[in-house]
This record gives C-alpha cells, structure tokens and sequence, in this order.
C-alpha cells in the first residue's frame, strides 16, 4: 500500500478498481481534486507510474495491489479497510480480450475464462466484499462501468466480440441481481457506459473511430453518479444521461 493511510478530514471515499492507466486513473485524478479519499487499487502498484506521483502529491490517494480475479486479494483489501465507509464503489477494471481468440474458428477457451473472470466475476467479487462499507457510507453507490455490448440492443448489432459481449451480459447480470441483494440495506446499484474512450480497452477493440478522451469520460461519468438516486437501481445509463435498455 502506499501513502501513509486514508486521510481522515476527506469529506467522501471512492474506491476505483483498474486505477492504474487509462479511465481509472481519470477517475483517480478526478475525484483527488475534488478532496475525495480515494482508495486506488490496480495489480501492480509499482509499475504504476502516474498513479504512484499522484499520490506522492495527496495524502489522501491511496494505493493497493488487488486483481479482480483474486478471491485472497479481495479478501485482504476487504479486512484492511474492514471499518471505512466507502460511497462510492468503482468497478472500472476489465479487459477486452483478444479478437482473433472469440470469433468463430478462432476460438480460444481459456480467453474467454480469462475475459469472463475480469469482467463478470470481477465485479461481483469486490462488490460483495465491500457491500458492508457501501451501506455505511452516506452515498452508498455501486457503480459498474460498461455493458452496452452485453445487450440485445448493442451487441447482437454486429458479428463476433463473443467473449466481451458475453461477459458484460453476465455482468449486468450479476450487478442487476446485487440490487435485490442490497436495495434493503440503502444501496443504489447503476451501470453507467462511459461511451468510446481512448483506451487501451478501446484499441484493443479495434474501433477507430471518434473517442472521448478518458478525462472527458470521467468527468461525464463522474455527473452521473452525482445524479444516481434509488430509482435509478439496476439501470443501465450512458455517460450523457440516457437509458440503456438491458
């Protein structure tokens, strides 16, 4: 971990999963200049350059190893901030997967384990373990970012992707199931797409076209979880504001 632990005058605590490039290192930024406790976890911290000097520069930003796919790791990250309220839970990290390896007479099995257990599971394992700290928090926000391809609407628009689409299927699935689980206890679990972001998510994709920044993105993205509220629970919505339906 690195800093010398969560400041104790920040007014609110987010924490980001996938913080180490790209949108969740937007996010990370984002929300240190607005005074916010950031707690930014990545796999490897110390190949984390621009999250590291982020950092060096707030007391209040907070970096932890944790893999997604790791129940140990979760757990340990879990226990370690057993007593913090967290307001808003940021599942950012995942991965798009080889495109080669999930079209058909391509298809690479053990890559799609591999993009289910990021993308789907991932969310579900940290969401589980830190429902506590949501529910004590004053916001009490779960947010899951992507899953436009996993709907009938956006996906089945276009051939291949399997693995991607299946796994943001599965998990809007689990997010929207969560929301049962956790409505009785206060929390507001939302999906929020954050539109085409120049990302390495993104290139790997292998759409060329017009992109938001990941600065741009997380500033939108960051509205939208200003504006979530109880009855927002379990929807899909994108980074301007509209609904997807799933």
């Amino acid at each position: 971990m690195t800093g010398p632990g969560p400041a104790a005058d920040s007014p609110y605590t987010v924490l980001i999963t996938g913080a180490n490039r790209g949108l969740g290192l937007a996010f990370a930024r984002g929300y240190a200049a607005r005074g916010w406790r950031v707690l930014a976890t990545c796999r490897h911290p110390s190949e984390a350059v621009e999250l590291r000097e982020l950092a060096a520069g707030n007391p209040a930003v907070i970096v932890s190893a944790l893999d997604v796919t790791s129940d140990r790791d979760v757990a340990h990250l879990a226990a370690r901030y057993r007593e913090l309220p967290v307001d808003v839970l940021l599942n950012n990290a995942g991965i798009y997967g080889t495109l080669a390896r999930q079209a058909p007479g391509g298809f690479d099995f053990e890559e799609g384990k591999r993009v289910f257990d990021v993308n789907a599971l991932g969310p579900l394992r940290v969401s589980t373990a830190f429902l506590g700290n949501v529910a004590a928090s004053r916001q009490r926000k779960i947010v899951s970012l992507g899953g436009g391809l996993g709907t009938q609407s956006i996906g089945s628009t276009f051939p291949g992707h399997y693995f991607m689409k299946m796994s943001k299927a599965a998990h809007l699935m689990a997010m929207g199931v969560l929301q049962t689980e956790a409505r009785d206890r206060g929390v507001v679990v939302v999906g929020i797409s954050p539109g085409r972001v120049d990302t390495q998510l993104m290139r790997d994709s292998g759409y060329t076209g017009p992109s938001l920044t990941p600065a741009e993105s997380a500033r939108l993205v960051m509205e939208r979880v200003d504006d979530i509220r109880p009855a927002m629970h379990g929807r899909l919505v994108t980074c301007d504001g509209s609904i997807i339906p799933w």
